[in-house]
């Protein structure tokens, strides 16, 4: 099939959605955080068992997020008996059509690592940072969170395509 557009509607024989858009800016900007400053979209640690993510953007798939404001997210509860590893993400939802921060709750074990980044046509998530959460824990400490934002594999910075053919 054959597919072009974007052009005025003549009688109503050219309807475009916000697929066709995100299709459109999908193809000239790339996913992950946009890094006005090096605090876009920070992890760092929140009130309690909690971690607080700075105001920023990103973009995902063609569609745009915007966190206005510091934001402090609660964790699930700390296992009594061994570490987890948490991921915060940038979760884009194509069934409830929003784009908005959460936390994927890892597994305690001896050896904990991150849980899966879940990308399908519904889903699609950028890794911002990981959370180990100690055993018993109450609280987060700077020590405890990874920043993932630059890691291309998991979120990575927003390149268009200007800027990526001259690097």
């Amino acid at each position: 099939m054959e597919k072009s557009g974007f052009f005025n509607s003549s009688d109503g024989d050219r309807v475009y959605g916000a697929t066709d858009f995100a299709a459109y800016f999908g193809s000239l900007v790339s996913n992950g955080v946009f890094y006005a400053t090096s605090t876009n979209l920070q992890v760092s640690p929140g009130i309690g068992l909690a971690v607080s993510i700075a105001a920023g953007s990103a973009w995902i798939n063609g569609y745009r997020y915007e966190n206005t404001d510091e934001l402090n997210i609660p964790l699930t509860t700390a296992n009594g008996s061994n570490p987890r590893i948490d991921r915060v993400v940038i979760r884009l939802s194509q069934i409830t059509r929003s784009i908005q921060l959460a936390v994927v709750t890892g597994t305690p074990t001896a050896t904990p690592v991150a849980p899966e980044l879940t990308r399908t046509s519904d889903i699609y998530e950028l890794g911002i940072a990981d959370v180990l959460v100690p055993a018993a824990a109450t609280s987060i400490s700077t020590n405890n969170i990874t920043d993932t934002r630059l890691n291309t594999s998991l979120c990575g910075l927003v390149n268009s395509l200007v800027s990526a053919v001259y690097e």
